[in-house]
């Protein structure tokens, strides 16, 4: 087994970047010849595999040598797999002000910052990101700039402003509120307009700490709002924090949760019935246990992947004011109570057969490899991670027929990596090579810290 340690994680990284910088493409169509793949569908590793990609697709994978005119990666003692996917992310630079105060939440349109951190997901080797929540406008934009090729940028999936009741949870300036129906219709049928990938409703009466209870969807008025989204062809999931609104939302015919039962341990019959319905289910932790450890142990916005993407002015709010915020408001000696509790309701959900989805509910890539960890930590083996981390997650958007896995006919969005995934979750920030649409990220030229150093 080969582990990646912390210590010289960027240097390793860095030199990995400045090596696959340095190979011209000369063809759009690629070949990675005598690779280990992971194919993301669950199938064990296949060694000395070659990958052939054509026009930004998958057109042949062969335990034989294959034959083609076309840019050659030499796999040999290397490991690929698909590219990371991230079901739940808010995109920075579409709005300002914090979630639980919506009277403050200000809408802004700030592409630059939007963009430099797409670069950290490519960095960190993630390929797709759902944006689960945000100004509707920026989001459109910036998914509209990404599909356009006008940005270097993952995948950009979106169903912009949340859904919820005036006055409740999430129920800010860039939010839908259902007050009544001809309403509702109405500004629904403007968000189809913009046909989002998937909505996010807000079904979440709060009512724990320092939290008020707050007004939430009556279930009538929840299905009538998905069912609306079904008849426009629209997938939804839904944020839940409390078992019994997970219940009423997967009554509802709701495609996915947007978190797992986070307040409480789950109750068997709950975990059955998620694993039964197989409702894809974002795993989010780090969004809890980073607010709950930055308490105590702030360091790790120093981790050398954090270091790489993140600017030092960001990292060092982090680790001072926003971390006070989180002390003050109660935040974090709440999720401290919560971690517990959200890492066991993880670990039985995937031993009763659950579909997990990678989801940080966070907004930099690095996020990722620290749920990766978490998953980890809750007992989940790392080869189940690498499916949790990319076909689940395309499950989870509704898009498995189109990407997610390493399967002819499905998108090019590749990692390469030097360490093998299914040994250890660290192994994931081994990045050799990130490749979306079928053509390698030039990961030294992104607009990151990493790069600014050289």
């Amino acid at each position: 087994m080969t582990r990646v340690s912390s210590i010289p994680l960027l240097l390793a990284v860095c030199g990995a970047v400045c090596a696959v910088a340095a190979v011209p493409v000369q063809s759009k169509d690629l070949l990675i010849r005598n690779v280990t793949l992971y194919d993301g569908t669950g199938a064990a590793a296949q060694p000395n595999t070659d990958v052939l990609v054509k026009n930004g697709k998958i057109a042949q994978v062969s335990a034989g040598h294959i034959k083609a005119r076309a840019a050659v990666i030499d796999g040999t003692d290397k490991f690929l797999m698909p590219g990371l996917i991230d079901s739940h992310i808010h995109l920075p630079g579409g709005q300002v002000g914090a979630v639980t105060a919506p009277g403050e939440r200000k809408m802004t349109m700030d592409k630059a910052t939007a963009t430099k951190t797409l670069h950290g997901y490519l960095y960190s080797g993630v390929t797709s990101i759902y944006d689960s929540g945000n100004n509707t406008d920026f989001i459109f934009a910036m998914r509209a700039d990404e599909r356009a090729g006008k940005i270097t940028a993952p995948r950009i999936f979106a169903g912009g402003g949340t859904i919820s009741v005036p006055g409740g949870y999430a129920s800010g300036a860039s939010a839908l509120k259902v007050a009544d129906w001809d309403q509702a219709k109405a500004d629904l049928d403007a968000r189809f307009a913009y046909k989002p990938d998937m909505l996010k409703l807000i079904l979440d009466r709060q009512g724990l700490f320092f939290n008020k209870a707050v007004p939430t969807f009556t279930p009538e008025a929840f299905k009538r709002v998905v069912d609306y989204a079904h008849a426009n062809g629209v997938r939804a999931t839904v944020h839940i924090s409390a078992e019994w609104d997970a219940e009423t939302a997967i009554a509802a015919g709701v495609d996915a949760l947007a978190h797992p039962v986070m307040r409480s341990l789950a109750n068997d019959e709950f975990v059955g019935l998620a694993a039964a319905r197989k409702i894809p289910i974002s795993t989010t932790i780090v969004v809890f246990n980073n607010i709950a450890r930055v308490a105590d142990d702030p360091g790790f916005f120093d981790e050398p992947l954090m270091a790489a993407v993140i600017e030092p002015a960001e990292r060092e709010r982090g680790k001072t004011s926003e971390r006070q915020r989180y002390i003050t408001s109660g935040m974090s000696p709440m999720f401290k109570l919560m971690v517990p509790y959200a890492l066991d309701n993880i670990r039985r959900l995937h031993q009763a057969g659950a579909v997990l989805a990678l989801g940080t509910d966070r907004a930099f890539g690095p996020a990722v490899h620290q749920e990766l960890e978490l998953l980890a930590k809750a007992g989940v083996p790392a080869f189940d991670c690498i499916q949790i981390a990319t076909l689940n997650n395309a499950k989870y958007l509704g898009k498995e027929a189109e990407m997610g896995s390493v399967t002819p006919g499905k998108m090019a969005d590749l990692l390469l990596l030097d360490a093998d995934p299914a040994q250890d979750v660290k192994n994931f920030r081994a990045i050799s090579a990130v490749i979306k649409d079928g053509q390698r990220i030039d990961l030294a030229a992104l607009d990151l810290p990493v790069n600014h150093r050289k």
